[in-house]
């Protein structure tokens, strides 16, 4: 079985930092790295009418992955010794997000879901529970959680 690493990326400030750590880890286990970005449900848009694009979700989608690029092609820079210029899919998913990771980490056989420590959350996370600790109570895998400024490698 491949050893395989799903890593979690919102568009926060630790985006950049989270990329490069999951793209070095996979790479000194010899894994197979995709990063995932999850989008907020379309329902989300319905009030808005005529004042959101109609196809806003797919523009943020794009966007997403240009920036996810970029944070890679950082990585691999900062880190040549480790970049054998792999691809490293970028997988998109729509809704709760810990719900989108759990079921993306199940059903493409993850073994691993590294992740933010925090995330965008506010009143949504006072109120259901940060994504964090969802993915790390029900995910079907081992679940790294990501803190900035430190590296055990």
């Amino acid at each position: 079985m491949p050893k395989k690493i799903l890593v979690c990326v919102d568009m926060g400030q630790m985006a950049e930092h989270l990329v490069e750590y999951g793209h070095s880890l996979a790479h000194r286990l010899d894994a197979e790295v995709s990063f995932l970005h999850v989008l907020p449900s379309a329902h989300t848009w319905v009030g808005y009418g005529t004042w959101v694009q109609p196809d806003i979700t797919k523009e943020a989608q794009e966007s997403a992955r240009k920036k996810i690029e970029y944070f890679i092609r950082k990585a691999e820079e900062k880190h040549p010794e480790l970049s054998e210029h792999e691809e490293h899919p970028i997988l998109f998913g729509q809704g709760d997000s810990a719900k989108v990771i759990i079921e993306t980490g199940k059903k493409d056989g993850f073994n691993l879901i590294v992740i933010g420590f925090k995330g965008g959350g506010g009143i949504e996370k006072m109120m259901i529970g940060s994504t964090t600790t969802n993915v790390s109570r029900y995910a079907n895998c081992s679940v790294l959680i990501y803190r900035p400024g430190f590296d055990p490698f």
